[in-house]
């Protein structure tokens, strides 16, 4: 199974986590019906939630929360015990982050796409350049578990 979406779908499900959009709002921007858009918003949803589950069974993990609308996942590892923080990022996939494992000199890279994409689903506000990744990182987890 292939663990991303595609771009038109992922495009749709982005304009559709901001706050207010309507499937109305969505057809009239994207320029298409919004008997489309709710197809795209109920099989992007779908495929979401499946790339989830898949990465549980891979991960030997247990679903903790699902937020398909917001593009994220709380797993807890059957293996460390821990809380594994899911987040699709658009164009790339799903990545992991593990409880405890926030160090993003180690890997800034995933540090990067992990706020890019939150700001994108509409997590959090976009950081200022003053704050440290590791900060903004946590904030992203602290928002995924409200």
């Amino acid at each position: 199974m292939i663990l991303k979406l595609p771009d038109r779908m992922e495009e749709i499900l982005l304009t559709a986590s901001k706050e207010g959009v309507r499937e109305v709002d969505i057809a009239r921007e994207l320029g298409i019906t919004k008997q489309a858009i709710s197809k795209a918003l109920r099989e992007g949803r779908l495929r979401l939630t499946e790339i989830f589950v898949t990465l549980a069974e891979v991960l030997n993990a247990d679903i903790v929360r699902v937020n398909v609308r917001k593009g994220f996942a709380i797993l807890r590892s059957r293996q460390l015990g821990r809380k594994l923080y899911v987040i699709y990022v658009p164009k790339k996939g799903p990545r992991v982050i593990i409880e405890g494992d926030i160090d993003c000199s180690t890997n800034p890279i995933v540090c990067k796409e992990v706020i890019s994409a939150a700001t994108m689903w509409g997590l959090i506000e976009r950081p200022k350049n003053t704050e440290q990744p590791n900060d903004v990182i946590t904030k992203v987890l602290s928002k995924l578990e409200e």
